[in-house]
């Protein structure tokens, strides 16, 4: 039987662009759908659970009584630990952990990226699936910085689209999205007796 040392975070990362290839190729009408994040989770849990089968060279026999299962009880899981996606083994040793949303993830959501790299996950990501644009926004967090990616729907290749400081003053050279903060109003408080 495998050890956890075979999930390196190249290898986990090359099952991910595979799962994302196959996702966008067999399950395209899924991301179509609003509101339907136990459907990616799902969907993308099972692309997955295949992709890391094939990068390990384990059999594809489906036929086959082990076919669903990975090397040292290795589990894909939805909607665990905060995570849409965990691959995790049955020991608490949590390899690849992914948060996504229909929109740009959140700071709530990108700080959940980071507490999990610092809890020690191997590979920790999000994904903006993005139904206007024909890439999807990958943030993987580094340290005190967080990388976004993109991951083109059509050719399968993930580039680095730039880097940003999680903390401190921002420079020209860190991503700026167009995400306006909301204002918040202040309630008027009436003194008793207007």
């Amino acid at each position: 039987m495998a050890s956890n040392g075979r999930y390196t975070t190249l290898l986990l990362f090359e099952a991910l662009e595979e799962a994302l290839k196959a996702l966008v190729a067999e399950d395209e009408q899924v991301l179509t759908w609003p509101k339907a994040k136990i459907s990616y989770a799902h969907c993308l849990a099972g692309q997955l659970q295949l992709s890391l089968r094939r990068v390990l060279g384990l059999s594809e026999d489906s036929a086959s009584p082990t076919f669903f299962s990975l090397p040292s009880e290795v589990k894909v899981d939805i909607f665990v630990q905060g995570l849409d996606v965990l691959v995790h083994d049955r020991k608490g040793k949590n390899l690849l952990g992914l948060v996504f949303s229909t929109d740009y993830l959140g700071k709530a959501q990108q700080d959940l990226l980071h507490q999990k790299q610092k809890e020690g996950c191997r590979l920790v990501l999000g994904a903006a699936f993005l139904p206007q644009k024909e890439y999807i926004l990958l943030y993987r967090p580094k340290q005190e910085s967080m990388e976004y990616l993109h991951f083109n729907r059509y050719d399968g290749t993930t580039t680095l689209l730039k880097q940003r400081e999680v903390e401190g003053d921002s420079d020209v050279r860190q991503l700026v999205l167009g995400i306006k903060e909301r204002k918040k109003r202040k309630k008027v408080v009436s003194e008793p007796g207007q």
